[in-house]
């Protein structure tokens, strides 16, 4: 993380920073998921079963930051509704948690 500090949100570790590049403002927003990624490792080993019975299952707990992230590259690709986490966006969603490269957010085993 460098340049000039912006915004810290105590609540979620999220902080923003501002900085120049090739005479560019550039604002960048970083937080330390490790808290989080260390609780999807232990909470998915706890769940080894695979049982997917009924109607409700906790599949994954996704930092602030990632949904950020991921609602950039929906902008990007020109999505109206740009919510990673919406009803419309729920293939969006579904293929990035099934995805290996997001294989840390994942807190049950098995295909959503």
């Amino acid at each position: 993380m460098s340049g000039r500090i912006l915004d810290i949100d105590h609540h979620t570790g999220i902080i923003e920073t501002f900085h120049q590049h090739n005479g560019k403002n550039v604002i960048r927003k970083h937080q330390n998921t490790n808290a989080i990624v260390d609780a999807n490792r232990r909470e998915l080993n706890n769940n080894v079963d695979g049982n997917w019975k009924g109607d409700m299952h906790k599949v994954a707990s996704i930092p602030l930051i990632v949904v950020d992230m991921w609602r950039e590259e929906l902008k990007a690709r020109g999505h109206s509704n740009c919510d990673p986490l919406s009803t419309e966006n729920r293939k969006f969603l579904l293929s990035k948690l099934n995805s290996p490269d997001w294989n840390a957010l994942r807190t049950k085993q098995g295909v959503i």
